[in-house]
């Protein structure tokens, strides 16, 4: 898989694993993304990461509460920002005092001995995790 194949990549695994991550819960789509990490490499990239995050937000298109776990990749032979894209799955919740008392932090795969337990057992994860977001959105972007 190439970075710019990643969305339409992970649908698929994800569809095969009957999963809809259009309806899917928090434990569902990170759990897929993690198993999606590890089973589907990235044959153009020197780097591929996972990055957990959490936090109250305002984009622009009003005020949510994200849980989010994005896969970075770093593609051999590009420089700069040219080499870095994320295929990104975002869970959005209305905010409230109970999200809001999160904060708003990240976890990089790297850092974290045991990246799925401490997911697994944040309380971010656990605040939603099979919760029915608002909006998920999946995207892939360059940097």
């Amino acid at each position: 898989m190439k970075p710019a194949e990643s969305v339409q990549a992970f649908r698929d695994f994800a569809a095969s694993k009957g999963i809809d991550l259009n309806a899917s819960t928090p434990r569902v789509g990170i759990e897929a993304m993690l198993e999606f990490r590890a089973q589907a490499g990235c044959v153009a990239c020197s780097d591929d990461i996972l990055l957990y995050q959490w936090g109250t937000y305002d984009w622009g298109n009003g005020k949510y509460f994200e849980l989010d776990i994005t896969r970075q990749f770093i593609e051999a032979g590009l420089e700069d920002d040219d080499a870095i894209s994320q295929l990104s799955l975002t869970y959005k919740y209305q905010p409230g005092a109970e999200l809001d008392a999160l904060g708003t932090s990240n976890c990089w795969e790297d850092a974290t001995p045991d990246f799925r337990r401490f997911i697994l057992e944040s309380a971010s994860f656990i605040s939603v995790a099979d919760a029915k977001a608002e909006q998920i959105d999946l995207r892939h972007s360059y940097v």
